[in-house]
């Protein structure tokens, strides 16, 4: 009596024991990508009411991915309150709190939002640090796919990681005051002695005006 075999295709064969592998790390197999994952992944509880934080050194990198495949006028709550973070290289401030909100659009993420933070600046009258409130409200989209945006800034990567950081920088930058001042009633310095007049109070006489400038007295407010 001859023998029988049977041939088993090889990739049947790799793919059993992809299977298997699979459910002995992962618990949930999707057979239609051949992708393995652990849904806690993707918690949200690990996400600042929704978006990916890669780690807790980029608080301002967020993973869309979750976002970009849901349908149009999808959109979910990023909140934040950071003690300090670094928007940009040059750009430190403190107390960073607001609420962004992402969407769904054919675009790509329309984000919309308010948020303010503290940054550090010298007085133009005194020259002292003081904290300035920076306050932002932005309306953009990131496009999706990237090879349709104009502006890489404002486009998503088919990584899905969607970094904030330059146009919340843009953004701050724009919010800072030409003219920082500590407080509106700011003295300012002595300009004989330059002392803080805001600390300290000068006894000696004002020097004496150029009586061809005396006229420039009356531009000051009274």
């Amino acid at each position: 009596m001859g023998s029988t075999y049977y041939i088993y295709p090889i990739y049947r064969i790799i793919s059993i024991q992809f299977t298997c592998l699979c459910q002995l790390f992962y618990p949930i197999l999707d057979l239609r990508f051949n992708l393995c994952y652990n849904p806690s992944d993707f918690w949200e509880n690990k996400l600042p009411c929704g978006g990916v934080n890669l780690n807790d050194r980029h608080h301002l990198r967020l993973n869309v991915g979750f976002l970009i495949h849901q349908s149009v006028g999808y959109s979910r709550n990023f909140d934040y309150d950071l003690p300090s973070v670094q928007v940009g290289s040059d750009l430190d401030v403190t107390d960073f709190q607001g609420t962004l909100q992402l969407t769904r659009t054919h675009q790509g993420l329309l984000a919309q939002g308010k948020m303010q933070a503290l940054t550090q600046l010298d007085c133009v009258r005194c020259i002292q640090p003081y904290n300035q409130l920076l306050q932002i409200s932005i309306e953009t989209l990131f496009v999706y796919p990237s090879s349709k945006a104009t502006d890489p800034l404002l486009s998503i990567p088919e990584t899905g990681i969607l970094d904030l950081g330059p146009l919340l920088r843009e953004y701050f930058l724009l919010a800072i005051p030409i003219q920082p001042l500590c407080s509106p009633d700011c003295k300012g310095l002595c300009p004989v002695c330059g002392i803080n007049r805001n600390l300290y109070h000068c006894d000696h006489p004002l020097a004496e005006v150029d009586p061809r400038l005396e006229i420039l007295k009356t531009l000051l407010p009274k």
